[in-house]
């Protein structure tokens, strides 16, 4: 048997995930309260739970399909859960920022509720419950594969065979991991579907809906975002003949000594550098060393921002 768990990314994020945080204290919320109301009633509560937290296809609630994105079925489902939430939320909600995560989060979820339902054998007319955070999980590993397709995932591996255990660890690219995850689960979601089974308790449909719907958000916002940029964007200057002399003169002269701390960390979309000082960063925006589809943020900041801003203010 070979078990491959990951524990880590090769990427630091810059602000604390209260959003992450917070959506695995729901979780873990949801579920402690749902077993110890289950484990009072003699399972009555667990029968209510099921009928109106769980998306049911053919009986849902008009609430259930946001409250099936916090309920599971077991302390290991949850655990599972949350481990893949923590590692992947963090780093999306740190490009990101906390409100569009929370709400890319949130409508990922619900992309994923597509995706179970188009895959179960009677679709709409299923009376088999779904439930659980993989779905909105596997959006946000959609969002990280456009954001940082080329960091490294760090996983720790157990290999029993009869009396040989072995344990270690390795790093694979993310797009290799994420794109390995999908596959799977497309081929098992396609299985299911092609001979009207149910999955064996899995949710493939919701994970092959999420990571479509993650992937989807993202590149639309990033399409959105450069058509912004572009849009707000200085045109360039016109060109001074008489100016180009004295620019040479200043220019060959050395530059006088700054004081300016670097704080300023930049992302161009795959990966994030830094710390630069703002006169370096306007240096090199000028020699087009920085896309102006780049983004940057510094301490005190809530969110990324264009680093076209960073253009036209004074050294």
């Amino acid at each position: 048997m070979f078990i491959a768990i990951p524990v880590g990314m090769n990427y630091r994020t810059e602000r604390l995930p209260l959003v992450t945080f917070s959506l695995m204290g729901v979780n873990t919320l949801v579920f402690l309260t749902t077993m110890a109301c289950a484990a009072s009633t003699d399972g009555a509560s667990e029968a209510w739970v099921y009928s109106h937290l769980w998306l049911k296809p053919a009986a849902c609630t008009w609430y259930a399909p946001f409250t099936s994105m916090f309920v599971h079925a077991n302390l290991l489902h949850l655990m599972g859960n949350m481990l893949f939430l923590f590692l992947f939320g963090s780093c999306v909600e740190d490009l990101l920022g906390r409100l569009r995560f929370a709400v890319f989060y949130l409508v990922g979820g619900l992309v994923a509720d597509l995706g179970l339902i188009a895959m179960t054998p009677d679709h709409f007319h299923s009376l088999i419950p779904g439930g659980g955070a993989s779905g909105a999980i596997s959006a946000c590993m959609g969002m990280y594969l456009l954001l940082r397709a080329d960091a490294e995932i760090e996983f720790k591996y157990f290999l029993w065979l009869v009396v040989y255990v072995r344990a270690g660890e390795f790093e694979i690219p993310a797009w290799v991991a994420i794109l390995f995850w999908f596959g799977r689960d497309l081929l098992f979601g396609t299985l299911t579907l092609a001979f009207g089974r149910s999955g064996g308790g899995v949710g493939f449909g919701a994970h092959v809906g999420g990571l479509l719907g993650g992937l989807a958000l993202v590149a639309a916002y990033r399409l959105f975002e450069r058509r912004r940029q572009i849009a707000s964007a200085p045109s360039g200057p016109i060109i001074d003949a008489s100016l180009i002399l004295s620019t040479a003169r200043a220019a060959a002269r050395p530059l006088p000594a700054t004081s300016e701390v670097p704080t300023i960390f930049l992302h161009d979309g795959r990966q994030q550098t830094g710390p630069f000082t703002l006169t370096a960063v306007q240096a090199m925006l000028q020699r087009g060393e920085i896309s102006p589809a780049a983004s940057y943020w510094s301490e005190g900041m809530s969110d990324w921002q264009s680093v076209v801003e960073l253009a036209g203010q004074p050294g």
